[in-house]
């Protein structure tokens, strides 16, 4: 017997990094940062070349890709190529023959 497996999607992410002098102005940032979609990775104390202490914060979200078709372009799609795609997925995934051993 043979089945079909179809690989649909696959994460892609952005990144970025905050660096602030002191804690409480890094969670400030943090806190707008957090409303716009991003989710913190990491977060390093360090000393910089001058020696002055500052807080670096690593963060990353879904990547949404390219932007969405004008909505005259997408009623004029067959149904099935209109279907909405979650944001950060690439779709357009290859089919591969599953054979049981």
């Amino acid at each position: 017997m043979t089945k079909v497996a179809t690989v649909q999607a696959q994460q892609k992410w952005d990144y970025c990094f905050e660096t602030r002098r002191t804690e409480n102005a890094l969670l400030i940032a943090l806190t707008d940062v957090g409303q716009r979609g991003w989710e913190l990775v990491n977060v390093v104390h360090y000393k910089d070349p001058k020696g002055e202490t500052a807080w670096a914060a690593f963060l990353k979200r879904p990547s949404v890709g390219q932007s969405p078709a004008p909505a005259q372009a997408a009623a004029s799609k067959p149904a099935e190529e209109t279907s909405p795609q979650p944001q950060g997925f690439d779709l357009s995934g290859d089919e591969f023959q599953v054979k049981a051993t």
